[in-house]
């Protein structure tokens, strides 16, 4: 085996040496760097991504704050509304019952007049008529003579 030969040691040595180091240099000034370079522009472009999503975030969240105070007035506004609403119906309510009241007093005032005027007129015509089915039963007994009034 020749790796094994003693007086072959010291160009192996010399070999290897040269091949490592040669190796080293190439790598150290051309491979490395390069890599390095590559390295540096993918950890510039993610933070610059990062930067990017950061700031969007930010806009996001000013933008949601935004949204739910908006939110949240509208909901001030509707409910204030509402309110309103109510009470104006409740008022308006209030002001038509009322005036149904008057108008059914009213009728009811009517009715009842009516009716008392026709019971006056139905009393008379009811007296009327019981004095004259007196005066004929009177006149069919024999205790009066007969008088026309009809």
């Amino acid at each position: 085996m020749p790796q094994l030969d003693t007086s072959t040691y010291l160009s192996q040595i010399f070999w290897l040496l040269l091949t490592f180091l040669s190796l080293w240099f190439f790598m150290s000034w051309f491979i490395i760097p390069r890599i390095e370079d590559i390295m540096e522009q993918r950890r510039q472009k993610i933070d610059g991504f990062i930067q990017k999503a950061e700031k969007i975030n930010k806009q996001a969240l000013q933008s949601l704050e935004k949204y739910e105070k908006a939110l949240k007035k509208a909901k001030e506004k509707a409910n204030l509304r509402i309110e309103q609403n109510k009470t104006d119906l409740v008022k308006t309510i209030s002001e038509k019952h009322a005036e149904i009241e008057d108008i059914l007093n009213r009728k009811i005032a009517d009715n009842e007049y009516m009716l008392e005027k026709q019971r006056q007129e139905t009393l008379e015509t009811v007296e009327q008529i019981s004095e004259l089915l007196a005066d004929r039963i009177l006149v069919k007994f024999g205790v009066k003579k007969s008088i026309n009034k009809e």
